[in-house]
């Protein structure tokens, strides 16, 4: 869909995106400055004592490999950075602000999207002497690219026979499903939730075209995009047969391109997936 002012006002208009709360704004601030003080950091988050408790909860899981269990905030921000942490209280205050009647389940989609997220850093693990992404840009990605399916679901009460549908489409791109039913798609929305939250310009951009077929072709597109959008796909496609035991629905459109750019053949990817599965039944057990 080409975007025109009137279009993007439009959209805005007619859902409703969640304010950024003011907690994210005074991280942003504060990750901004030039000499970060991990402890001033620590205790923005400590002021939101519902959200300190799942992000410590998350970080201490085993998708994140730490060698110890944290005990507070300003240990986290020591051992993970402030800029992973930012997305993980990111990603827990939007979930916490899109409440309300919909036509999924929620909880579900939150669950999945997680899922994906701890993946893809088993995939990047795996394919680290191919590309050089930054690991916390790649979470990212795979935790806020469909956050837009949430409001979808909220707004449109037969959203779900829609996102049915796209699921089960292999040879149509899912967001030309969504505009079929609706002039829109979740990836339009999500690049909004994700620019008004101030998310990083890159990311929001990749947001919008997660689901484009020809991105990887795309001569404006930089490396990094490619790449981090190439593992994206993986780990999608990983996490659904591991969760699942099915083919992710836009792998048989985009795996050509995705192996062609990560320099691997079927045979590799197969194997890949093999090994991935196993790695990860390994820590979390088999679903």
């Amino acid at each position: 869909m080409q975007l025109t002012e009137t279009k993007a006002k439009e959209i805005i208009n007619s859902f409703s995106i969640p304010p950024k709360p003011a907690l994210l704004v005074s991280l942003q601030l504060e990750l901004a400055k030039e000499e970060q003080d991990p402890r001033a950091y620590a205790e923005l988050i400590s002021q939101d004592v519902a959200l300190s408790a799942v992000v410590l909860k998350t970080v201490n899981s085993p998708g994140f490999g730490l060698k110890r269990q944290l005990s507070d905030i300003r240990q986290a921000v020591v051992m993970l950075g402030a800029d992973r942490l930012t997305h993980l209280v990111t990603y827990f205050a939007l979930r916490q602000s899109i409440r309300g009647k919909s036509s999924i389940s929620l909880e579900k989609f939150w669950d999945n999207t997680m899922e994906v997220a701890t993946m893809s850093r088993f995939v990047l693990e795996y394919l680290a002497n191919k590309v050089e992404v930054d690991e916390d840009a790649l979470y990212a990605l795979s935790l806020f690219r469909d956050c837009g399916i949430p409001l979808m679901a909220m707004k449109y009460s037969d959203y779900r026979s829609v996102l049915y549908e796209a699921n089960h489409s292999p040879h149509h791109c899912f967001t030309e499903v969504e505009e079929g039913h609706y002039q829109t798609n979740h990836a339009i929305i999500g690049y909004f939730v994700a620019s008004s939250w101030h998310l990083p310009k890159s990311l929001c951009e990749l947001i919008l075209r997660h689901h484009d077929p020809n991105f990887l072709t795309d001569n404006l597109t930089t490396v990094e995009q490619k790449d981090l959008y190439a593992l994206m796909k993986i780990a999608s496609a990983v996490a659904t047969r591991y969760k699942y035991n099915i083919t992710d629905t836009e792998w048989p459109m985009t795996s050509e391109a995705v192996l062609t750019h990560m320099g691997m053949s079927d045979i590799d990817f197969d194997e890949m997936m093999v090994d991935l599965l196993e790695g990860y039944s390994a820590q979390f057990g088999e679903f």
